[in-house]
């Protein structure tokens, strides 16, 4: 019974995936609706039983039978599941409790639909209606064949979405089933989380099966997948040679009617052969309709069986590799569960073991507790009597420390009361060294005096210019000679040189006298001991400005004088940098307490040496030329030294102790 006996159609908008569903057609006695793929409309949705309901015709009655779990309302009352009830034009269907499909059912009587069954009626007395009712029903049977065949293709799209449904649900399937072996290899591998190295292995064995299981099933439901695809690619191209198929006929049959037209305009007069022709004519093409429906029923059904085949085949397979594997895995699991036990038996043979082994190591802990005991109690007592030592020995050091700090009072007010001598005799040795310069310069004073007056005699005598030039020529040589028999070093037979006059008032230069102290502390005239030093400006600026009025071969001579000594001071001033630095990588050693006491006396030495040496300067015009008691120059002291590893410098002022630069007097070299 494949014609059209009712319709359901839905009364609201469905989804996307749910628009082939708008319109059902009940093309049967009994058509089934639901879930199952055994029905003939298959409603993907969970709401929806495998088999849902059932639609029968009884004579002119439809009844619906209701075999779903949520039961059916119909006109807003349920049926419940087994219940049944006749359906009427125009009742409302809700399937599923959700209110999702909800449907009107259109009846239509077999009266009003056009039959290949029934013949048409020929009326004799009026030719006008016949040829009218013929076209009428002509038309109508031809639109009726139209719809059957759009609704055949209707079908096949509903196959097609019932395959990719079959699609979707397989690969929910597939991830379900991989799902459900993570979780359970995961649940195994977490309760073997506590074993040892064994268990680990296995742990690691197992996951690598679970990946291995979880590749084969991917590629086998992969397989399976392209075989579905290939299939649906298979009823696609079936379905376009229907569609094309469907084309070519509703072609032919506009043809037909034209013809069929035309043929009725031309030939009025010949009605009844006409009318004869046509029921010939209908009667071939209801057979041909009625052959073709056969055939395509035939090979709908076919394909139906063998795809419902396949996919049987497909699903009995599965579940048979299903079974296989849950029968593989179950018997690994007894495996690894005996192997388990055993390990947890010998491991608790082990605790037993290490349970009598800890009794026996408590036991002995206990005795050497006791043992400590006794020993703490004698050893708290020897710590009292420590202690008791240690208090007597702090009282001690602390009178000590008070006794050296009497001392130091006491050392601190000897060495400012020899500083203060100091001052005095280097004040008193100043005085006299100044007497003496005065006297000098007295002297030199007089002797210019003597030539200025023997130059102005010379002048009024000689008027002529070659007297006048022999005259200056002989005052200029008297006078270097006067200057290099009485301004003339001892040491180095030259003019002076940076000119410093000693504590005995003899000068000499500052380089030979500081080149003569590395040999002799002694004044290389009077051999009187050297105490201070004093630089005479007075001498170097006159020397300078007399040199103004001799020869050009004194000028020059000076000239290279000066330059060689500065080399030799230079050279001096790196030789004693080097001593320096020797001296501290040398003597750099652990420093004690003892060793800072001596530091503390040696720093109240060297106050006193240093106010020495400020004194015996103070009097050389406001410029600081500081000389040690040992004679030593003062441009190696004035120079960058770096301290002491690890001691503290601002970056800014110099050591009070050396005078350098780069360090301060916590850590001086000269300190070690």
């Amino acid at each position: 019974m494949d014609e059209t006996y009712a319709k359901l159609i839905s009364c609201k908008p469905l989804k996307n995936e749910f628009q082939h569903l708008r319109e059902i057609n009940i093309s049967s006695e009994e058509f089934t609706i639901g879930r199952g793929l055994n029905n003939m409309t298959v409603i993907p949705f969970l709401a929806i039983s495998r088999n849902h309901c059932i639609f029968q015709k009884c004579e002119n009655d439809w009844i619906i039978n209701d075999n779903s779990t949520f039961g059916i309302v119909i006109n807003g009352k349920t049926l419940g599941k087994g219940n049944k009830r006749n359906l009427k034009h125009g009742d409302i269907i809700e399937l599923d409790p959700t209110k999702e499909f909800v449907y009107n059912f259109n009846y239509v009587d077999d009266d009003f639909l056009p039959s290949s069954r029934k013949r048409i009626k020929l009326e004799t007395n009026t030719c006008t209606n016949l040829i009218s009712n013929v076209k009428i029903k002509f038309e109508e049977s031809q639109n009726y064949e139209m719809k059957r065949i759009e609704d055949k293709i209707e079908n096949t799209k509903q196959m097609k979405t019932t395959n990719l449904l079959l699609k979707e649900q397989l690969e929910t399937e597939m991830k379900r089933k991989i799902n459900i072996l993570e979780s359970e290899y995961s649940s195994q591998i977490n309760n073997l989380k506590g074993e040892k190295d064994e268990v680990q292995k296995q742990k690691s064995q197992l996951i690598e099966e679970r990946e291995t299981q979880l590749t084969n099933l991917k590629n086998a439901m992969n397989a399976k997948l392209e075989d579905l695809k290939e299939q649906i690619k298979k009823h696609n191209e079936s379905e376009m040679k229907l569609v094309k198929e469907n084309k070519i006929l509703k072609e032919k049959l506009k043809k037909e009617r034209e013809e069929f037209l035309l043929e009725l305009n031309r030939e009025s007069s010949s009605k009844q052969e006409m009318l004869e022709k046509l029921t010939v004519k209908m009667r071939e093409q209801e057979e041909l309709r009625t052959k073709e429906k056969k055939q395509f029923q035939e090979l709908l059904q076919k394909e139906t069986e063998s795809l419902k085949l396949a996919k049987e085949k497909e699903l009995s397979e599965l579940t048979e590799e299903k079974r296989k594997k849950e029968l593989e895995l179950i018997t690994e699991l007894n495996n690894i569960k005996g192997s388990l036990e055993k390990q947890v038996e010998l491991t608790e043979i082990q605790k037993r073991e290490a349970l009598q082994k800890l009794n026996d190591q408590m036991e002995e802990m206990k005795k050497i507790k006791n043992e400590d005991q006794i020993k703490m109690e004698q050893l708290k007592n020897e710590r009292e009597e420590i202690q008791k030592q240690l208090k007597e020995a702090q009282q001690n050091a602390v009178e000590s420390i008070e006794k050296l700090k009497t001392r130091v009072t006491e050392r601190e007010i000897e060495l400012a009361a020899l500083a203060a001598e100091r001052i005095q005799k280097q004040a008193e040795q100043s005085t006299e060294v100044i007497n003496s310069l005065q006297e000098q310069l007295e002297r030199v004073r007089n002797q210019l005096h003597n030539v200025e007056n023997e130059n102005k005699k010379l002048l009024e005598h000689n008027t002529s210019p070659e007297n006048k030039g022999g005259c200056s020529k002989d005052t200029i040589t008297e006078f270097g000679e006067i200057m290099e028999s009485e301004l003339q070093c001892s040491i180095c037979a030259e003019l002076f040189v940076q000119a410093t006059t000693l504590n005995c008032s003899h000068t000499f230069c500052k380089y030979c006298i500081t080149m003569w102290k590395k040999k002799k502390k002694e004044c290389p005239i009077c051999r009187a001991p050297i105490t201070s030093e004093c630089k005479s400006l007075v001498l170097d600026s006159f020397i300078e400005k007399m040199l103004l009025s001799l020869s050009e071969e004194m000028k020059q001579k000076r000239s290279n004088l000066l330059k060689s000594r500065d080399e030799l001071e230079c050279e001096l001033a790196r030789q004693d940098q080097l001593k320096i630095y020797r001296r501290n990588s040398d003597e750099y050693e652990e420093e004690s307490d003892s060793f800072e006491e001596e530091a503390e006396d040696d720093d109240f030495f060297d106050y006193g040496s240093l106010s020495d040496h400020t004194y015996s300067n103070s009097g050389s015009d406001g410029h600081d030329f500081d000389v040690d008691s040992t004679g030593e120059s003062p441009l190696s002291s004035t120079s960058y030294v770096p301290g002491i590893p690890g001691s503290f410098y601002g970056g800014y002022g110099r050591c009070f102790r050396c005078g350098a630069f780069g360090h301060w007097a916590p850590g001086c070299p000269n300190r070690l």
